[in-house]
């Protein structure tokens, strides 16, 4: 957690962050939608104590306000850590899930302020989501032509790292760093998540699996692979990540990859409709008896309902849906750089990734299930793909597809 609110009260929350009062309302508390009640009950009662009341989970319900809170402009903005120094270019960008940006942040900051005090000068860093739609530094990849427009560290999750013309013109062009190499998690190396060319240094990865509510689920057979899903008698059995007409990149890749369109319009038929992961938890969580069976997620939020009567995870056979916590240093920028990157390539900060259901790339796996397996786009797909184009692509045929049922017009 970024702060222990679970011990303030429900106005306290509400009078330092007012955006997250519609996390209330619409997550189980409408009753704070009326300013009398929040004055008189809201000044009394504990967050935790109303999350109780609710059955509700504390950390999905947390991530729901971080998420808020930084929605709104708290960690968006690329000015709100800078330092001053350097003339206002930033040395440090991280774009990071919810569950790895609470417990790095400090830490990030510690290792800033060491290296601040070490070399008599100021560093600016921000740190924030990547989720963050408002103030997405990927957007504008594309359009830089100057290195000196780029941070000297750039931290980040999925694919938007990825795009063409930030490959050619700067990864190519050995702009960063070929970083030394640890030992790698077995799995991981099993699954190719190391860049052949050594462009791209891959550090943790985030996973897709599958929830099932074996209760929902009835008669229908339990999936054990990815494929299963496509089968007719899941039509809108399913539901996936996805916020208005914007749905999963990384399942739509991968159902691409292995399937073509069939199979991308097989996922959309099946994919009733689309949920924040956190969403999910909370659905899975009510006694609605018109919910989907199965649902994917990543395994952060999957492993919060470990506990719950009738709720299953599945770690598919052929493996959970991988995808990239990337690093990049430029290279001139290395040596001051080097503690940083000793840290993000080493033991505690793998310790931090898998705790927070992260895999690392430099631990030896040991917290995954025995017979876990990783399902990896792979590196020759990415780069030859323009993948930019293609997530916007797929996006809109998925989009077409789950509007005719599942029928590719």
């Amino acid at each position: 957690m970024a702060f222990n609110m679970l011990d303030w009260t429900i106005r306290q929350i509400l009078e330092r962050y007012p955006e997250t009062k519609p996390v209330f309302i619409n997550n189980g508390f409408p009753i704070f939608a009326d300013d009398g009640i929040l004055q008189e009950l809201g000044g009394l009662l504990k967050l935790k104590t109303a999350l109780k009341s609710k059955d509700l989970n504390a950390d999905v319900f947390i991530t729901l306000l971080q998420d808020k809170i930084d929605e709104t402009g708290r960690y968006r903005s690329l000015e709100a850590h800078h330092t001053g120094g350097s003339n206002g270019r930033l040395n440090l960008l991280t774009l990071l899930p919810c569950p790895l940006k609470i417990p790095l942040q400090s830490e990030l900051a510690f290792i800033l302020d060491e290296l601040q005090r070490q070399q008599g000068r100021e560093f600016n860093y921000s740190i924030d989501i990547s989720a963050n739609k408002h103030m997405n530094y990927a957007d504008y990849l594309k359009y830089f032509e100057d290195p000196d427009e780029l941070p000297d560290v750039i931290l980040t999750t999925g694919y938007d790292i990825f795009h063409q013309n930030f490959i050619e013109r700067f990864v190519k062009g050995g702009v960063f760093a070929n970083l030394s190499k640890r030992t790698l998690n077995p799995r991981l190396a099993e699954a190719g998540i190391t860049d052949p060319e050594g462009f791209f240094t891959v550090i943790a990865v985030n996973t897709l699996v599958m929830v099932v509510d074996k209760k929902r689920l009835g008669d229908l057979e339990m999936p054990k692979v990815w494929s299963d899903i496509l089968k007719p008698s899941y039509q809108k059995q399913v539901v996936m990540r996805g916020h208005g007409d914007i749905f999963c990149d990384v399942l739509q890749l991968n159902f691409y990859k292995d399937f073509g369109d069939a199979g991308l319009t097989a996922l959309a038929g099946a994919v009733k409709y689309g949920l924040h992961p956190a969403q999910m938890v909370k659905e899975l969580s009510s006694n609605r008896s018109d919910i989907p069976p199965v649902h994917i997620m990543p395994r952060f939020f999957a492993e919060t309902l470990r506990s719950r009567k009738n709720i299953e995870i599945i770690w598919p056979e052929d493996g959970a849906m991988a995808y990239p916590v990337s690093l990049l240093i430029k290279a001139e920028k290395l040596p001051e750089m080097q503690q940083l990157a000793d840290y993000l390539t080493g033991q505690e900060f793998a310790r931090i990734c898998d705790e927070a259901f992260f895999p690392a790339a430099y631990s030896d796996g040991s917290r995954l299930p025995v017979t876990a397996k990783f399902k990896w786009t792979g590196w020759e797909f990415i780069k030859n793909c323009n993948i930019e184009k293609l997530i916007e692509q797929l996006n809109d045929k998925f989009l077409a597809a789950h509007r005719a049922g599942g029928v590719l017009r």
